[in-house]
């Protein structure tokens, strides 16, 4: 629909509504003559007579003018809806999110600590959440399959991924709940240095800040890994199996994991397991609206980011879907 065509249909409502050209130029902003003429126009563009005069400056709407006006309503009511959502698609308010998350995310009430309120700010942008191993979170992010996640930090962000940290969790042990070492209340990395560790993939451990490897440079020792898994989960179902001990963020106590005792790391200071807020360097709109909000949570003067809420919290309003 040209612009001609918007400003004919807006004449007409008006002198339709009004049913007085005077008036309806007034309203318009535009004179009487010019008002005419319009009207004059799209009669002829229609072939139909839509309005009568009465007197100089009274009209009255036919009977195919009142048809008209009708769809002539619905038109402009179409067109300011269609021009609200592109500004909004241009602010980023109205669009989609693909975000991804660790495991160790899932139950720590952290992903609604740091999405809550942008949800709730901004309902008209579907977010989809994907759990996922940090390297395939950088790699959707360097393949624009993704547009943000909630990750580990890696040690140097590849080009077109950025970030920054947004939490500090003190890391911990997960023991075989039938473990001697189980028996203590915090456990010394000394101590470990002849126990069999189950941990992540090598290229996970060398590319991102190292868990296993982390605790064995302090108790100065060279780990024995039996088994390795890219999943959190997985990690502990080989620990509940006695297959060994794992180093893992401290959130993960807060699972229930059967067969699986969690233990304090005595030492001081006590290794951190970083997340950060990672996107690609040439974000969407609605992904610019996110990176500010989330700039908010940025750690600064070494703080340990926003704690995760009370288990009871509200789920806020929005469309957001978990995809695993």
């Amino acid at each position: 629909m040209s612009d001609i065509e918007n400003r004919l249909f807006r004449y007409y409502v008006a002198v339709a509504e009004e049913q007085h050209f005077a008036r309806a130029a007034e309203r318009l902003s535009i004179t009487p003559p010019t008002l005419t003429h319009q009207i004059k126009k799209l009669e002829s563009q229609l072939g139909a007579k839509l309005l009568k005069r009465k007197g100089n400056t009274k009209v009255v709407v036919t009977g195919a003018g009142q048809r008209f006006l009708a769809d002539a309503r619905e038109a402009l009511r179409h067109v300011e809806q269609a021009t609200v959502r592109a500004r909004q698609a241009g602010r980023g308010e109205l669009g989609s999110l693909e975000l991804g998350f660790m495991t160790v995310m899932s139950g720590a009430g952290l992903l609604l600590t740091w999405t809550g309120a942008f949800e709730q700010a901004h309902p008209a942008i579907d977010i989809t959440m994907r759990k996922l191993s940090p390297m395939a979170q950088i790699a959707g992010i360097v393949h624009n399959e993704l547009d943000a996640g909630f990750t580990r930090p890696p040690n140097k962000y590849p080009p077109g991924v950025r970030g920054f940290e947004i939490y500090r969790q003190p890391m911990a042990l997960a023991l075989p709940s039938e473990h001697p070492l189980a028996q203590k209340k915090d456990i010394s990395p000394a101590m470990l240095a002849r126990e069999p560790f189950v941990s992540i993939p090598t290229e996970l451990d060398l590319g991102f800040f190292g868990y296993t490897e982390s605790i064995a440079r302090i108790g100065h020792f060279i780990p024995r890994v039996v088994k390795r898994q890219d999943d959190f989960t997985a990690v502990l179902t080989y620990v509940a199996h006695g297959y060994g001990i794992a180093v893992v963020p401290g959130l993960m106590k807060m699972m229930n994991f059967s067969n699986v005792v969690f233990r304090d790391i005595a030492a001081d200071p006590v290794p951190q397991a970083p997340i950060a807020f990672v996107y690609g360097s040439d974000p969407s709109p609605s992904a610019k609206l996110l990176i500010r909000h989330m700039q908010r949570h940025a750690l600064r003067n070494g703080g340990k980011g926003t704690a995760p809420p009370p288990s009871g919290s509200a789920r806020p309003k929005g469309v957001v879907r978990l995809v695993a």
